[in-house]
């Protein structure tokens, strides 16, 4: 394994705290890893100036960057749609600034009603391949991720139709599949890796309770998935995947702490390694 091809995301610190996370990183002096900077949500609505102004902490670091958290299925023409290409615009500028490798967005945020899912599914597919022209021109690598859970009632793509979507969409579109909202949703995660194979081209690897995206560390003990579940999954992303970018997400707050982050990037990097070493 590329050592370098682990991440941390910025939700860990809650888009704001970005001096403590460089330090963290700083401290880890077993291999380089790298940073996934989100690029707007609207909880936090400071977070784009905030970004500018500390993304030359991580210069010379492997970056990610994370597409907006903003609705892609708008209506053509509408305020959201405006507000929209301006935000998904701004992240590609600072993808450039900050030499990042990829850019992740999801599929959809919002609960559409049952009837309009397969008019939203077509209208998800109509935008990311927007995107894709753009970003293709622009240099940019893309992934799309799953997104969706019941507390929110808005899985759009479920598994079937999510790997429908890739069966449709360009070879050089990526998928980056979240763990956390995989299990959400009960899917097969092991299955979903063997099935896509190296068409994952990252993960975001988290645990949960079950019934929120919590966004437990991975291996949390009192994880919806315990900790051998979790191995088990990164034992198939070494045999199916073993290229895909590993990005650590966890929740800001009590159960983020530089010992953990350090703790689970070892853990992680010596599961990738011991079961490619299994290979044929």
């Amino acid at each position: 394994m590329s050592k370098n091809r682990i991440y941390i995301s910025t939700l860990c610190i809650k888009f704001e705290d970005y001096e403590w996370l460089k330090t963290c990183l700083d401290n880890f002096h077993d291999f380089p890893v790298g940073i996934e900077h989100a690029t707007w949500w609207k909880l936090q609505p400071k977070l784009p100036d905030l970004l500018d102004t500390k993304k030359p902490l991580f210069y010379g670091m492997p970056t990610t960057i994370h597409a907006p958290f903003h609705e892609i299925c708008n209506i053509p023409g509408s305020p959201e749609e405006k507000e929209m290409l301006e935000t998904f615009n701004r992240a590609c500028r600072v993808y450039h600034e900050c030499n990042a490798t990829s850019m992740v967005m999801h599929t959809n945020e919002n609960h559409f009603p049952e009837i309009d899912l397969p008019a939203m599914r077509a209208r998800s597919k109509e935008m990311i391949l927007f995107w894709h022209e753009r970003f293709k021109a622009q240099g940019i690598r893309m992934t799309v991720e799953n997104v969706g859970f019941p507390k929110k009632d808005n899985l759009l793509f479920d598994y079937p139709h999510f790997i429908q979507l890739f069966n449709e969409l360009p070879d050089d579109i990526g998928c980056l599949i979240d763990t956390g909202h995989a299990m959400l949703n009960n899917w097969d995660i092991p299955a979903l890796i063997k099935t896509l194979g190296s068409r994952i081209r990252g993960y975001h690897l988290n645990n949960n309770d079950g019934v929120n995206d919590a966004h437990y560390p991975t291996f949390a003990p009192d994880g919806f998935l315990p900790p051998e579940k979790m191995e088990e999954i990164i034992a198939t992303i070494a045999q199916y995947s073993p290229d895909a970018d590993l990005i650590l997400e966890y929740m800001f707050g009590d159960r983020i702490s530089e010992e953990q982050i350090h703790s689970d990037i070892r853990h992680v990097a010596n599961l990738i390694e011991e079961n490619r070493r299994k290979q044929p």
